[in-house]
């Protein structure tokens, strides 16, 4: 895709706020999506752009891409791939006719610190925490409740960590490392108005500083 820096420019004066958020499986990610998308800040997904950017290298996977087309994508000219990513992403932002996006989940530091450089105080990068057994309670009670699946709460917690593992591989922790605001969500249920607030209250930074 050729981008002229004027068209790059000009689609980023769009933007009024952007979040990223950032944690292993079941930190509360999609719930702090959600909750931004109820406040109208749009939420979106990082591999649904990823995804259409393979398309449109005629990339061949059916569902869910491989790691190697992963691999292939920010192979070269990584800068060009995240600029391109952002130029795509502000796009979606215009169709949806909104100023504000969540992304989830971002698991490469270096596109954190990309869009945080030519967004500025408009980005805010979120990496959330949460030990591994709340995370695994939160899993197993989708499986279990959600789902009508048949696991033990042992099976959870070593799904839970092979989710870990592939996650950490492909460079979840070191977005902490680039975190504008690190958010501990240590409860599983007790506190889930308390983490709603904080998420309310983070929205508000960008959102005042851009008024």
């Amino acid at each position: 895709m050729n981008i002229s820096d004027e068209q790059f420019a000009k689609r980023k004066d769009y933007v009024k706020g952007m979040f990223s958020l950032g944690g292993l499986s079941e930190c509360g990610k999609s719930a702090a999506g959600l909750y931004f998308d109820s406040i109208g800040i749009k939420r979106m997904k990082i591999i649904a752009i990823e995804k259409e950017m393979m398309l449109e290298r005629n990339y061949q996977f059916t569902g869910h891409p491989a790691e190697d087309d992963f691999t292939r994508l920010y192979a070269n000219n990584i800068d060009q791939v995240f600029r391109e990513f952002l130029y795509r992403l502000i796009g979606k932002m215009q169709e949806a006719g909104t100023h504000y996006a969540s992304i989830e989940s971002l698991y490469r530091s270096e596109l954190g610190a990309y869009l945080k450089k030519e967004l500025g105080a408009k980005m805010l990068n979120i990496y959330i925490e949460a030990p591994l057994e709340v995370r695994a309670k939160r899993e197993f009670k989708k499986q279990t409740v959600d789902n009508g699946e048949n696991y033990t709460f042992d099976e959870i917690i070593e799904r839970t960590k092979k989710k870990d593992q592939f996650k950490i591989k492909h460079g979840a922790l070191k977005v902490k490392d680039i975190a504008d605001i690190i958010v501990n969500n240590d409860s599983f249920v007790e506190n889930e108005k308390q983490y709603l607030n904080i998420m309310a209250g983070i929205a508000s930074i960008v959102k005042k500083s851009n008024k």
